[in-house]
């Protein structure tokens, strides 16, 4: 692959004066933190605000599928007699297709967190710039986002939310023999992991430069390539909030685990994908001060776009 030809032009900064930034994902974050703690809690509640329908159709399918085992007979392990033969394959049947209903409208609601990857990376993006969440204000810079990369936003997450549905229905379907559905579950899954990582590229990379619909797309596979295995890790980091609270389920920690997401989980997402691209997309844009000793001391200046 030619990474020369990687464009990233046109970025979307003339709003914000940048500054140099060295830090990690951690240290941004306290810096944020530091300088602007109640923004960073109210960027991580609107975000919350956004996941939220996800979360309550999840809830309203789990409490469709225990209303169904109510209302059919005890099965099981329990004495039965003829009359309740095949009660178990009705179950799994009936619970099947409420699953695919509500996976549907699942699909359907998960759309409203498109606005995450394109507001909420526009906030972590000037943030990045300027070591504040103030400066042009959250409101602001969302809605910055949203008018420059919300179609891509929406595509992205209608394609991962119909995939993730997929793999599930697939899975539940039971269309083939045991171990071969894990293995097929476990490709598939691996593929989905190269999908949403070169769509939450092309998401950064629009919600960054200003690029046609071509070049977008051509930035986004090469940097995917570019920087593979950190990508792919990141995109798995992205996504720990959700692991945890899957593996917690039922379980004691979930209280930790809720506590944690409705604190910072909501901004969690945003901050630490988008602060990997835009240390990414450093190397192309660096941002350098000026020694001492040399006229206008320590004053910060935007060097011209580099190649990779």
């Amino acid at each position: 692959m030619n990474f020369r030809k990687i464009a990233l032009e046109n970025e979307r900064c003339g709003h914000v004066t940048k500054r140099l930034n060295r830090l990690n994902t951690w240290k941004f974050f306290q810096v944020l933190y530091r300088e602007n703690m109640w923004r960073v809690f109210g960027l991580n509640l609107l975000v919350i605000l956004l996941i939220a329908p996800i979360i309550v159709m999840m809830i309203i399918s789990s409490q469709k599928v225990v209303e169904l085992q109510q209302t059919l007979p005890t099965f099981g392990d329990q004495f039965s007699t003829g009359a309740w033969v095949g009660v178990d394959s009705v179950f799994q049947n009936q619970k099947f297709q409420l699953e695919v209903q509500y996976g549907w409208l699942t699909v359907a609601v998960s759309l409203v967190a498109s606005l995450i990857l394109c507001g909420g990376f526009a906030v972590i993006r000037d943030g990045f710039w300027t070591g504040k969440l103030a400066t042009v204000g959250v409101l602001r810079s969302f809605v910055m986002g949203i008018k420059s990369s919300f179609l891509y936003a929406f595509v992205s997450t209608g394609i991962i939310s119909l995939a993730v549905f997929g793999i599930l229905t697939f899975a539940n379907a039971q269309i083939v023999a045991p171990w071969l559905t894990v293995v097929l579950v476990v490709l598939m899954c691996i593929a989905l992991l190269f999908v949403a990582a070169y769509l939450l590229i092309l998401c950064s990379v629009a919600v960054t430069y200003k690029q046609s619909l071509g070049t977008n797309l051509r930035d986004a596979w090469l940097l995917l390539w570019l920087n593979i295995l950190p990508n792919l890790i990141h995109v798995l980091f992205t996504i720990l909030p959700v692991v945890l609270y899957l593996i917690t389920a039922g379980g004691m920690l979930q209280g930790m685990v809720m506590v944690f997401i409705l604190m910072f989980g909501g901004m969690y997402v945003p901050l630490v994908w988008q602060s990997h691209m835009m240390r990414t997309f450093a190397l192309f844009h660096p941002v350098e001060t000026k020694k001492k000793g040399k006229k206008g001391g320590n004053k910060q200046v935007t060097t011209e776009p580099q190649g990779a």
